[in-house]
């Protein structure tokens, strides 16, 4: 089974970049240490978090506290550590709330994206979490370089 994460709130930015290579990452920035922790042990989540964990997650089983402030940093040594593929689930998640995202119908979305996105791409993806439409635009490739850059390989 692939590794599931519950990032606390401390870490957002690489909840959102896990959750772009396609990793299950539940993220709030409402939910204290204790009902985060309460989740992850649920759900067999491991926790990702910045700093001293003792105090904050006594009794969690799996937890990994992140060195760097710096959220790429931050994704570069979760996915060394517990050696990610960055490519097998890319563009599967939706970054906001972590839902899946599925190929749907161009007339289905019609009404969700302005004109020009709609006249210029053919294939479209949603989100079955919140409805968040999605298109490999230009800003795709750009943000497979960043990701190649971030993780020193070729994603």
């Amino acid at each position: 089974m692939p590794h599931r994460f519950a990032a606390d709130r401390m870490i957002g930015g690489l909840a959102r970049m896990l959750r772009l290579l396609g990793y299950d990452t539940l993220y709030s920035q409402t939910l204290d240490p204790a009902a985060l922790a309460e989740i992850a042990a649920r759900e067999d989540r491991i926790i990702l978090t910045r700093g001293e964990t003792r105090l904050r997650f006594p009794h969690a089983p799996k937890l990994f506290s992140v060195k760097s402030e710096d959220p790429t940093e931050q994704l570069r040594e979760v996915v060394e550590v517990f050696s990610l593929d960055p490519r097998s689930g890319l563009w599967t998640r939706c970054t906001v709330c972590n839902g899946e995202i599925a190929p749907v119908a161009k007339e289905s979305i019609e009404s969700l994206v302005k004109p020009k996105v709609f006249e210029l791409y053919d294939q479209f993806f949603r989100c079955a979490g919140c409805g968040r439409v999605y298109w490999q635009g230009s800003h795709v490739e750009r943000i497979l370089k960043n990701l190649s850059g971030i993780l020193g390989r070729e994603v």
